[in-house]
This record gives C-alpha cells, sequence and structure tokens, in this order.
C-alpha cells in the first residue's frame, strides 16, 4: 500500500483517496474497499492511545490505563472540536464533548482508587483498617483491596474497548464522510456504515485488535506471566512457616514481620517482572504499603477475568464492531445537522445524537463488557451504598463533573447517581436496601438521561465555559491541534 506523511511527521498507510498523479488538478478517488477504510479509522483510535517508540518508529499501546484514559478524554475532545472546523460549522459532534469528562473522571476514578484504598495506611483507614475490611468481607467474602482491584479493572476494560467501538465510527464519519467545502458525501457514509467488521481489517490492523487487553491473546499472556512469576514466588516464600504462639501476640507479630518483609520484596523487584501485565502499573507500586496483598488480589482478580468464559464471549461480540441501530440513526441525526441553519433546530439534532450514541455506549457496548458481571455489580452496589450512607465520605459517589478539575463543590457543575433526598434518607435507604445500582440498566440509563439533560443546559447557558474546559481535556492528549 502506498504511504503518506502525516502534518505530524508520522508516516501512515493511506488507505482512503490517494495522490495519482503529481500535479494537484489531477487528483480523483480510488474505490478502495469499505474494509480498509474502516481499517484505517481503528488505526486511528490505536494511535490515539499509543506511543511511538523511536528506536523503530512503531506504535506500541500505552501500557498504563490512567494514561490511556487521558488520552481518550482528550480525543474525544479533539472530535468535539474538529468535526466543526472541517465541517465549517455545519456539523458539531456532541456525544465526545460529554465523554470527555466522563472519562476524564474515569481517569479520577483510578487515582481515587489507588490512592484512596490499595496504598493503604493511616490516610485510607476509613477504608481499608480492621474494621472496614471484617464489614467488606463479611459483607461480600471479599477485601477492599479487592472491590478496589475489580473496579480498576473494570474501568480498564470497559474504556479502552467502548473508545475501540465509538471513536472509530466518529472518526470515519468525520474523515471520511466530510468534504473540503464542509458538505458531507451522504451516498459514502450511508453505505459505509454498514460495512465496517474487524474480522475484514487489513491483517494489521485486525492483529492489533485481537491482541487488545482483556482480550483471549492477552489473558492467555497475562496468566503465563503469572505462572512464572519469581518476585511474587519469592515473597510468599516469607509466609512458608505460619504463625505459632511467641509470646501475647500470639504469633502475629511474626505474622507482620513475614508480611513486612514481603510487602518490601514486592515493592523493591516488582519493575524488573512488571512487563506492562500488572493492575495498577509499576510505577505506582512504591506508594502501597500492603504491596505483596495488593498483588495477590490483583492476580486473583486477573484469574477470575481469564477465566469467565461467558465475557470473554461478550468481549469477543463487541470487538467486530458490528453496525448497530444506533450508529445508523447517529449517522442519520448528524446528516440532519449539517442540513440544518436554525440554532435551536440543531441543538435539538445534537440532543438526539448524545442520547443515541449514549444508549450504543451504556447498553450496547457497556453491558455485556462489563455490567452484566456480577461480582462487579456486588462492589458497585456495596460501594454505592456507603457512599450514601457517609454522605461521600467513606468513598466517592458516582457523578459526573463538568470541569477539567478532578472535582468541584459547584453542585451545577455535578449529576450525581441516585442522590439520597435528605441527611439521613441514605443510612435508612441503606438499611432498607432501596438505593439504586448502576449496573442495572434501568436504573443506569434514566442516570444517562440526567445527565443528558444537565450537560445539554449547560453547553446553552454556560457554553464559553464548557469549551474553556474541553480544551484543558483536549490538551492532555497527543494529537496535532492546526490538522
Amino acid at each position: 500500500m502506498a504511504k503518506d506523511t502525516a502534518q505530524d511527521g508520522r508516516e501512515i498507510e493511506v488507505l482512503g483517496t490517494c495522490m495519482t498523479q503529481p500535479a494537484i488538478d489531477a487528483r480523483h478517488e480510488h474505490d478502495i474497499p469499505p474494509a480498509l477504510v474502516w481499517s484505517y479509522a481503528q488505526e486511528e483510535a490505536l494511535i490515539g492511545v499509543s506511543e511511538q517508540h523511536a528506536q523503530d518508529q512503531c506504535y506500541r499501546l500505552l501500557p498504563d490505563a490512567e494514561d490511556r484514559a487521558r488520552r481518550i478524554a482528550a480525543r474525544y475532545a479533539g472530535l468535539y472540536f474538529k468535526s466543526a472546523r472541517k465541517s465549517l460549522g455545519k456539523v458539531q459532534f456532541y456525544w465526545p464533548a460529554l465523554a470527555a469528562f466522563v472519562v476524564k473522571d474515569i481517569a479520577e476514578a483510578y487515582r481515587f482508587d489507588r490512592e484512596g484504598v490499595l496504598e493503604g495506611g493511616w490516610d485510607t483507614a476509613a477504608r481499608t483498617s480492621l474494621v472496614p475490611s471484617l464489614v467488606s468481607e463479611g459483607l461480600s467474602g471479599a477485601s477492599p483491596y479487592a472491590h478496589a482491584m475489580r473496579v480498576y479493572a473494570a474501568l480498564a476494560k470497559g474504556n479502552l474497548w467502548l473508545y475501540m467501538d465509538i471513536y472509530p465510527w466518529l472518526y470515519f464519519f468525520m474523515r471520511f464522510g466530510m468534504n473540503k467545502d464542509g458538505s458531507l458525501n451522504e451516498a459514502r457514509l450511508r453505505d459505509h456504515v454498514t460495512k465496517r467488521k474487524s474480522t475484514e481489517y487489513q491483517q494489521q490492523s485486525r492483529a492489533a485488535v485481537e491482541q487488545l487487553p482483556f482480550g483471549r491473546p492477552w489473558l492467555g499472556r497475562q496468566q503465563a506471566r503469572q505462572a512464572k512469576d519469581a518476585v511474587y514466588e519469592r515473597a510468599s516464600r516469607y509466609f512458608n512457616t505460619p504463625p505459632v504462639w511467641a509470646g501475647m501476640d500470639g504469633g502475629y507479630g511474626a505474622h507482620a514481620a513475614a508480611a513486612s518483609q514481603a510487602h518490601n520484596h514486592i515493592k523493591a523487584n516488582i519493575a524488573s517482572y512488571d512487563d506492562n501485565y500488572l493492575l495498577p502499573v509499576s510505577k505506582y507500586w512504591s506508594k502501597i504499603r500492603e504491596a505483596f496483598y495488593v498483588m495477590d488480589e490483583a492476580r486473583r482478580e486477573l484469574t477470575r477475568i481469564a477465566q469467565d468464559g461467558a465475557a470473554l464471549e461478550r468481549l469477543e461480540k463487541v470487538a467486530q464492531f458490528p453496525v448497530t441501530g444506533e450508529i445508523q440513526k447517529t449517522y442519520e441525526y448528524l446528516i440532519s445537522e449539517a442540513r440544518e441553519s436554525r440554532p435551536a433546530a440543531k441543538a435539538a439534532i445534537q440532543l438526539n445524537e448524545l442520547k443515541i450514541i449514549a444508549v450504543q455506549e451504556q447498553l450496547n457496548i457497556l453491558q455485556p463488557l462489563i455490567y452484566d458481571d456480577k461480582k462487579l455489580k456486588e462492589t458497585m452496589d456495596m460501594n454505592h451504598r456507603f457512599a450514601r450512607m457517609s454522605q461521600g465520605l467513606m468513598t466517592t459517589k458516582y457523578r459526573v463533573i463538568y470541569s477539567a478539575a478532578p472535582t468541584t463543590d459547584d453542585p451545577e457543575l455535578q449529576t450525581v447517581f441516585d442522590p439520597p433526598s435528605g441527611f439521613w434518607s441514605g443510612a435508612w435507604d441503606g438499611i432498607r436496601n432501596r438505593q439504586q445500582s448502576l449496573p442495572n440498566p434501568d436504573d443506569r440509563m434514566k442516570y444517562v438521561e440526567q445527565i443528558a439533560r444537565d450537560f445539554h443546559r449547560l453547553m446553552q447557558t454556560r457554553r464559553s465555559y464548557m469549551d474553556r474546559e474541553l480544551r484543558t481535556i483536549w490538551g492532555w492528549g497527543d494529537e496535532n491541534k492546526d490538522e
């Protein structure tokens, strides 16, 4: 295939319209198979969460789920701004603007899991000390570290694969559906939207998708790494002699000393055997006080995911990226927006676009990918109960914050899931088990509807503020803003 050089200097395969003559006037379009054009769109999504290595100029996936989340948030913000620029104001993608804020909050959720739970110590005593640990074990049979790792892994899985589905749909519309004069190539859009299928991609693109985290090959490699993990094996040996009576502490002092040695061994040597299969990656582990216990839970969670055959089958179905009725409706809304000149009517179409992609996002992708996991539901429901009962002191609330900052005190800039009606109602509802469940699709779609209303209100009344925050998020990424 032909090669071309993008404005940022990288060499890319040209799978769409190509120059066929030296003279500009001689340019014409080849009839490129749709599967190859879709490969190009998928490659752009992959590049967005990858880093080019100087030694061979190859792109490799960013190993850290938190780094990927910031890049994904930036890419979504970029779609919002670039769509308006390329269409000369006729179309501006709306859902990606909201998604940029949501993924920014996912990056913050990773940080909370690490610093607020996994690091342990006095700073997190309200969540990880003896009493909350006993409560957690009693209610769910799992430790606070296990619950934190479960959420961390689910976010890493859902965020990456949702992006791999949604971003190419919208990038394709912008890159191959918008003409230089801002008009749309409606025939191509309507025809090609039905022809995306990962199994028909160009070979390198297909292989790259197949090897992504949480797919069957990746999990196989991850489990092989665990089986040969010399760092974990050596740390485990500190516990070969079980605690025995040794004075007034009943042997607990010996256990604590062994545990301390195991934790320190993990922290000192973890980077030597990480190879990008850890959650979180090794650069964060120097602050994790009970590193052996956290690694033990990470291994258990990744093994549980690897052994969940039904979940793997659901992911493989999603990873074919079949067209859905929601995506076809999205394309029709965007085509309608390009034809509409009245601002109020355009805004109404944008809101419809946001809502229909939200159905694709929540029900077609995230529900089978993560929310159908009964263990995750158990964890999320327990987190939500404690968040409501403690007014967010024991664990964070589920909420969207419309800011590039991690948090805000402005109630107008956040949408909270299932907030209690009063100070005492959160505790009383928890006792009666009357709180909603985020993994439940009916409860979650009510929440999504409220998010859509709040976001739309802010975009209509505080657009300059929203655009400023989105430009900040866009700046977290790797894109050339002048393209």
